[in-house]
């Protein structure tokens, strides 16, 4: 556990490759070194190839953080609060906002003179208005842009952006199979892919050697397109992102929730470093807030003890927890036992 900062060799001030389009990419060079960056994190040689890491438990080769509600708002104390709770540092913080916001001021504060990372779930809507994407290719929102990212390169950390996050759902705008009010804000799986592109360039012009791209899907299809067809390219993403929970739908192991997901984002690339970037088991002993009813015979305690001492999955890499009770009690001290499993694991 700790924090890490990856020097990249051979870049240019925007951080750019010397030689663009030769050899290996500047995007699939990064992919390599935040694998190599993320397994020395975990206590493993650097370098190490995923293979090294089969056999062992995922507790003890992962780099770790978490979202704690409602950070980075008002500020970060929620996180501090999380870290005391469970006698540990999450090196990671797990961030949402919205465009309207170009960067935290308390909170992003907070992170820098803490030395945190951030996982940010940057979605594009203005507070409850949507970000058409269409808007985004013409350069409505260049100028928003060009603020974000100059505030995101002047974090001392690294920033790990998840832009549209879950496309592949129906809770987003920024869904083809959005259901909300006035309806999607992309027209197409088409123009997602080149606002992303877009994004992602823009970034580049600007600079920041510290700031990455994750395209982030969640764990099975809801929106009636498959997650694969907003793929944008390997040139525009640097680690593969899923968002994993156990009870929207009935009760599954850790294997299961995660198997089917993990197949489908490493047939995207052969090598790139896989994150959980949110991940919450329900509270099985209680009604929750949904109206679901007690899980007779489960246990959240059981079930994180099975999600920390997994040994398959070599290309995870990093984990977040969601720490926060919404429609589910997502929380790690949901119950007395799941908190003692939850301590136990991360003190070592």
């Amino acid at each position: 556990m700790g924090g890490g900062r990856l020097v990249v060799p051979g870049t240019g001030p925007a951080g750019r490759l010397t030689e663009p389009g030769r050899g290996i990419t500047r995007r699939r060079l990064l992919g390599g070194i935040a694998a190599a960056g993320a397994v020395a994190l975990a206590g493993c040689a650097p370098g190490a190839p995923y293979s090294a890491q089969v056999g062992v438990p995922l507790v003890d080769r992962a780099v770790w953080g978490a979202y704690a509600s409602t950070q980075p708002y008002p500020d970060c104390s929620a996180h501090f609060r999380l870290e005391r709770l469970l006698g540990v540092r999450f090196p990671w913080m797990s961030w949402f906002f919205n465009w309207s916001v170009p960067w935290p001021t308390v909170g992003g504060e907070q992170a820098a003179a803490g030395g945190y990372d951030i996982l940010l779930a940057w979605q594009p809507r203005l507070d409850r208005r949507r970000v058409m994407f269409a808007d985004v290719l013409a350069g409505d929102h260049d100028d928003y842009l060009t603020r974000f990212f100059r505030l995101a390169a002047a974090h001392p950390g690294q920033v790990m952006i998840r832009l549209a996050h879950e496309m592949n759902g129906t809770g987003y705008p920024w869904a083809l199979g959005y259901r909300g009010e006035n309806g999607s804000a992309v027209a197409s799986t088409a123009q997602f892919v080149a606002t992303w592109r877009y994004v992602v360039d823009f970034q580049r012009r600007v600079g920041g050697d510290n700031v990455r791209f994750q395209w982030c899907i969640m764990s099975a299809d809801r929106g009636g397109v498959p997650a694969e067809e907003f793929y944008p390219g390997d040139e525009w993403v640097d680690t593969l992102g899923m968002d994993v929970y156990n009870g929207y739908h009935g009760w599954q192991e850790p294997r299961a929730v995660i198997g089917y997901t993990y197949r489908r984002l490493t047939a995207l690339n052969p090598d790139m470093p896989l994150w959980i970037s949110e991940i919450g088991c329900r509270e099985p002993r209680i009604r929750e807030m949904s109206g679901d009813p007690p899980v007779p015979g489960e246990s959240k305690a059981r079930w994180l003890e099975t999600f920390f001492g997994l040994t398959e999955f070599p290309r995870i890499t990093n984990v977040n927890f969601f720490h926060a009770a919404r429609a589910y009690d997502w929380r790690l001290n949901s119950s007395p036992d799941a908190l003692d499993v939850c301590r136990a694991a991360l003190a070592r």
